[in-house]
């Protein structure tokens, strides 16, 4: 039986940012409270935003969300929400910002403390503040799902937030707050939208929309990565990512997998998500190999290679060289990562959910190698 979800509306291309003050407006918000980080308050970003809005609106605004979303940021930015009498959440930014809105959604209405959500997200209702999201990296596309990962404390494994009621309203996605996007994260970002439609489209799902949107994500990361990384000004670029990044997060409504999972094992350090699981991505496309034939070859096509019975091998082999051509690392170590404890690694991707949705799941054993591989 298939699952075919809806996703939340979208406003797509540049220009979209126009729509933010009637998407306010017909949810009956006023005194919104926008939520971003501390380069894009910098980088003119969240000024860009403010000035679609008319000057006299109370807006708010909370600019210090971590690189990693935490409790103690969700719980600053809902002291200000408070104390400035907000009624809708506006999140500006890349994946951490958009997470922490998830959170700060519930918590500004229903009250209580993250963690009791985290724990529990049964907990969630429908009564939450209203909340539209404005991506400004091309990667995430946590500006559609109904789900993210927040740390309880800045390094300690994140904890998931899932929940129908935390799907954000609306989503603008304009290219335009991604040209400033520096070229690193462009690529992280880009190669972690890769991952979230190639496991999307290999999990055990069955959603053929979906698995439509998942390819078309496929190709557009592989024919346009490159061109965003080298030329931030490349318009087209720009916009074709923001659109791969988008169908990313479509793709995740299938599910994910073991390069997620892996995210799991290294997610006690403030690593990059992004650079991360497209580091964790070709170990695993190793084990794929000739476990998942049918549907690895559909990816490898994807990335304009040979579908044949070793498609698995030239997944890993292609991701590897791409990462490579964007400057990116090939192993965790070469990220920083400094933890020596292997068995817990192991044990934190095997027991990972995120191995639910995987077509072939690894045992421990598997882990072994993959987690060994992947470090470095």
């Amino acid at each position: 039986m298939s699952f075919i979800p809806a996703y939340p509306p979208v406003h797509f291309g540049f220009g979209a940012l126009a729509e933010l003050e009637n998407e306010l407006s017909a949810r009956g918000v006023d005194r919104p409270l926008i939520i971003t980080d501390k380069g894009l308050v910098e980088h003119g970003v969240y000024q860009v935003v403010r000035e679609t809005l008319p000057p006299t609106m109370n807006v708010a605004m909370y600019g210090e969300i971590p690189e990693n979303p935490t409790i103690a940021g969700i719980d600053a930015a809902l002291a200000v929400y408070k104390t400035e009498k907000c009624n809708g959440i506006i999140a500006l930014g890349g994946g951490s910002v958009l997470d922490s809105g998830k959170a700060l959604r519930v918590v500004a209405l229903q009250g209580g403390e993250v963690m009791d959500y985290l724990k529990d997200p049964a907990k969630i209702t429908k009564d939450v503040a209203p909340y539209i999201t404005i991506p400004t990296t091309a990667g995430t596309g946590a500006e559609v799902t109904f789900g993210g990962g927040i740390h309880p404390e800045t390094n300690a494994p994140a904890m998931g937030i899932r929940s129908p009621n935390v799907k954000p309203d609306v989503a603008i996605v304009d290219p335009t707050v991604t040209l400033t996007l520096p070229p690193r994260l462009t690529a992280a970002t880009g190669m972690d939208a890769l991952t979230h439609c190639v496991e999307g489209y290999l999990s055990n799902a069955s959603n053929p929309p979906g698995e439509a949107i998942a390819l078309d994500g496929i190709r557009r990361v592989v024919d346009f990565v490159e061109r965003a990384t080298a030329d931030g000004g490349d318009r087209v670029a720009r916009s074709e990512m923001a659109m791969a990044a988008l169908q990313g997060g479509m793709s995740i409504y299938m599910g994910l997998g073991p390069i997620h999972a892996l995210s799991m094992a290294f997610g006690d350090s403030p690593l990059h998500h992004g650079t991360l699981v497209t580091v964790a991505m070709p170990a695993v496309m190793r084990f794929y190999n000739g476990r998942a034939e049918v549907r690895l070859a559909q990816v490898a096509e994807a990335m304009r290679l040979t579908p044949d019975a070793d498609a698995g091998n030239r997944i890993a082999d292609a991701t590897a060289e791409l990462n490579d051509k964007l400057g990116l690392p090939d192993t965790v170590r070469k990220m920083g990562y400094d933890k020596n404890d292997l068995d817990r690694m192991i044990d934190d991707a095997h027991g990972s959910y995120f191995n639910h949705a995987a077509p072939v799941a690894p045992n421990r054993d598997d882990y072994v190698g993959i987690v060994t591989e992947v470090l470095g």
